[in-house]
């Protein structure tokens, strides 16, 4: 069985990397008093699973003066979620949905919300896909994404929860990010420093990085994917970058075979 990395052990393994590290978002293990150790510092944050992707199980939460949580996001099966909650006990029922039958749902983390969004309002982030070829880390290609407005408020920008695929300079451009060529040069070096750090773990031939802008303009990595897909290059440029992807992947498997 292939060896697979929790949100929680990347976010232990990246701090490691002093330049990555300054590059991430404060993340601890759930927990109802980190939460609220968390909420109390941040005006939002959000709860992921450890092991799910593709937008599940994960939720963005905030709390009012009165002391009432206030939950968006989906469940472990998808479903949307966006309800107030009176107490933290409603939300550890929601993170496992079959605790009053004695069995939990896997570990959960906490992240601080970095408040990526373009100055419209619309949440946003960055994929970076990086290669190994012939020993050398290559940037493969990256996109930018927004939310669509139904799912805006979660905050949660993902493919398959109704995101809107564009180039890095259009989603650059509806940001407070001033110079893009520089934040790109960050992006890549960070992905590249992360890459390492991982590659030392689990050592993949690619992997898929995702990132959001802060509002200073400062690239965060929030996750990185170690089967990335990359079907949404295929939705820019003509299908340019999503060419020189599959073009990488066939000369890695070519070396491999000498």
């Amino acid at each position: 069985m292939k060896r697979t990395l929790g949100k929680w052990e990347q976010h232990v393994l990246l701090q490691q990397d002093p330049f990555v590290a300054e590059h991430i978002p404060e993340t601890t293990v759930y927990s109802k008093d980190n939460l609220d150790d968390l909420l109390n510092r941040y005006p939002s944050v959000f709860v992921k699973h450890n092991t799910t992707g593709q937008g599940r199980a994960i939720f963005k939460i905030r709390k009012n003066d009165g002391g009432k949580y206030y939950v968006n996001g989906f469940t472990i099966q998808g479903t949307p979620v966006r309800k107030s909650m009176s107490n933290a006990n409603e939300i550890q029922e929601l993170l496992h949905p079959f605790i009053k039958f004695g069995r939990e749902s896997g570990l959960y983390i906490i992240q601080e919300d970095i408040q990526s969004f373009t100055e419209n309002g619309q949440p946003c982030s960055i994929r970076v896909h990086i290669q190994k070829l012939n020993g050398a880390w290559v940037i493969g290609g990256m996109y930018g994404t927004t939310a669509m407005e139904h799912v805006s408020e979660s905050g949660i920008v993902n493919l398959h929860r109704g995101a809107r695929v564009m180039t890095v300079s259009e989603v650059l451009s509806q940001t407070k990010v001033r110079n893009q060529k520089k934040t790109v040069n960050k992006l890549e070096d960070i992905a590249l420093a992360a890459a390492k750090v991982i590659y030392s773990v689990l050592p993949n031939r690619e992997y898929g990085m995702d990132f959001g802008v802060n509002q200073e303009g400062t690239p965060i990595l929030f996750e990185v994917n170690t089967t990335p897909g990359i079907g949404g290059f295929a939705q820019i440029e003509n299908k340019a970058i999503w060419k020189r992807i599959v073009a990488l992947r066939k000369m890695q498997s070519e070396l491999d075979k000498t």
